[in-house]
C-alpha cells in the first residue's frame, strides 16, 4: 500500500463521506423537524428506513481488514488476473445478496419492518424499502471497489468519488425535490450510491487500464 499525508487524507475523506452518506439523510430531517429526539416521530421512523443499510456495512466493515491486504498483495505481486478475478467475484456475490435483500423488502418489507422496529406512526412503503436495499447492495459494491482503488494506490480518486457522491446527497436532501421526507431520504441514498458506484468502477477501470499487461 502506498501510505503518506495524500492516502491518509484521502481515507478521512472517503469516511466522512460514508457516513454522511449513512446519516446526512436522518439529520437533515431532524433538523427540518427542528431537531429534537432521533428515535421518535418521523426522525425515527427514518432512522428505523436506514438500518437497512447499517447492519450489512457493518459485516463488511469487519471482512474489509482481510480483504485489503489480500488485494493489495495480488497487486504487489502484480497477479492482476487474479486482482480482478477477486473484485468480480465479492461484487457478483454481493450484487446477488443486494437484489435478494431489494426483493424481500418489496414482498414482507413493511409488516416486517414494523414488528421488529415499530412504524413510529407513519406507513413503510415495500417500494421506498427496496431502493434502500438496492442502494446497499449497491454502497456494498462500491466498499469492494474502494478497497481495490486503495490496493493499488488511487486513494486520492477514490476520495473524490465519495466526495462527490455524499455533496449531491445533502444537496438532493435540502433542495427537496420531492416533497416527501421519508422518500426523499430513500430515492436520494439509492442514487447516491448509484452514482458512487458508477464513479468508483470508473476509477476501478483506469487502474486496470493502466496495466493491461498484468497477468
Amino acid at each position: 500500500l502506498k501510505h503518506g499525508a495524500g492516502f491518509a487524507v484521502s481515507v478521512v475523506g472517503i469516511m466522512l463521506s460514508e457516513q454522511t452518506l449513512l446519516n446526512a439523510g436522518v439529520l437533515i430531517v431532524a433538523a427540518k423537524a427542528g431537531g429534537g429526539d432521533l428515535t421518535t416521530g418521523l426522525v425515527g421512523f427514518v432512522f428505523n428506513v436506514m438500518l437497512i443499510v447499517r447492519a450489512p456495512l457493518q459485516l463488511f466493515q469487519a471482512v474489509q481488514t482481510s480483504i485489503l491486504p489480500h488485494l493489495a498483495g495480488l497487486e504487489a505481486r502484480e497477479s492482476g488476473t487474479e486482482f480482478r478475478r477477486a473484485i468480480r467475484i465479492t461484487i457478483l456475490v454481493i450484487a446477488g445478496f443486494g437484489l435478494a435483500v431489494a426483493l424481500g423488502l418489496l414482498a414482507v418489507g413493511p409488516p416486517v419492518m414494523t414488528a421488529f422496529l415499530g412504524n413510529k406512526g407513519f406507513h413503510y412503503a415495500r417500494f421506498g424499502l427496496a431502493l434502500v436495499g438496492l442502494g446497499m447492495g449497491l454502497h456494498l459494491i462500491a466498499g469492494t471497489l474502494n478497497q481495490a482503488a486503495l490496493a493499488r494506490g488511487q486513494a486520492p480518486w477514490a476520495a473524490v468519488a465519495w466526495l462527490i457522491s455524499a455533496a449531491l446527497f445533502v444537496i438532493f436532501m435540502v433542495v427537496s425535490i420531492i416533497p416527501a421526507e421519508v422518500t426523499r431520504v430513500e430515492v436520494g441514498y439509492f442514487g447516491a450510491t448509484a452514482v458512487l458506484s458508477v464513479l468508483l468502477a470508473l476509477v476501478y477501470r483506469r487502474g486496470t487500464a493502466a496495466r493491461p499487461a498484468s497477468t
